[in-house]
């Protein structure tokens, strides 16, 4: 399954560490290190998969990757592979499902509805879309449902290979990344204005200052 080739496919510098799991290489790359940094640290994603098809690339955020290097051992990056390897195969299954068929029956619909029905083409044609629209959502909702499961079977495994304390540490630690990388500077104090005199008296100081003046 190819996955952000496009991310992957421009990550040409030398990786700062690569792994060989089950036949695959996997590369991690710094994200600090490519144009890519804003584009997803500030959104709040600090490692991106991407793949060829093939192979895969790791874009990490520097920082992100101290405060969770273990999770991204060879034995854990193992796990996540077969994540992404069960998550490419749901989603074949599921095109096979409701892709296919809603396309064959929209053509023989249509291909019915213009031989025999032309004066009512453009109702069934409408209709035909409102049931590619409504597979297309219940094939969305069975695709999440089946992969949002296969992510959690996947870090219950992590969390049985790591153990519950260092699990629990790595998810703290990575708590304490996010605060530590939005964490802005207090502003420069403003200096604070003295409003104990109102506009008018100010104006009739000012007003006897010129009379003083004039004398």
């Amino acid at each position: 399954m190819k996955l952000n080739a496009r991310v992957y496919n421009q990550l040409t510098g030398e990786p700062f560490d690569t792994q060989e799991i089950n036949g695959k290489i996997v590369e991690f790359h710094y994200m600090n290190d490519t144009p890519f940094l804003f584009q997803y640290a500030s959104k709040g994603r600090f490692a991106i998969w991407t793949s060829d098809g093939k192979n895969y690339k790791v874009l990490i955020e520097k920082m992100y990757y101290g405060y969770l290097k273990d999770f991204y051992q060879p034995e854990v990056n193992a796990i996540w592979l077969g994540f992404l390897e069960k998550v490419s195969g749901i989603s074949k299954k599921v095109n096979m499902w409701f892709i296919i068929p809603t396309l064959a029956l929209y053509a023989i619909v249509a291909f019915i509805a213009t031989v025999f029905f032309p004066e009512q083409m453009l109702s069934i044609l409408l209709g035909l879309i409102v049931l590619v629209v409504i597979s297309n959502m219940f094939q969305s909702r069975v695709v999440n449902k089946r992969v949002r499961d296969e992510n959690l079977a996947a870090q219950g495994k992590i969390r049985e290979f790591l153990g519950n304390e260092e699990f629990d540490q790595l998810i703290k630690s990575q708590e304490v990344h996010y605060q530590e990388y939005f964490k802005f500077e207090e502003e420069t104090p403003v200096e604070p204005v003295d409003t104990t005199e109102t506009p008018t008296e100010k104006l009739e100081e000012n007003n006897n200052q010129k009379d003083d003046k004039n004398e």
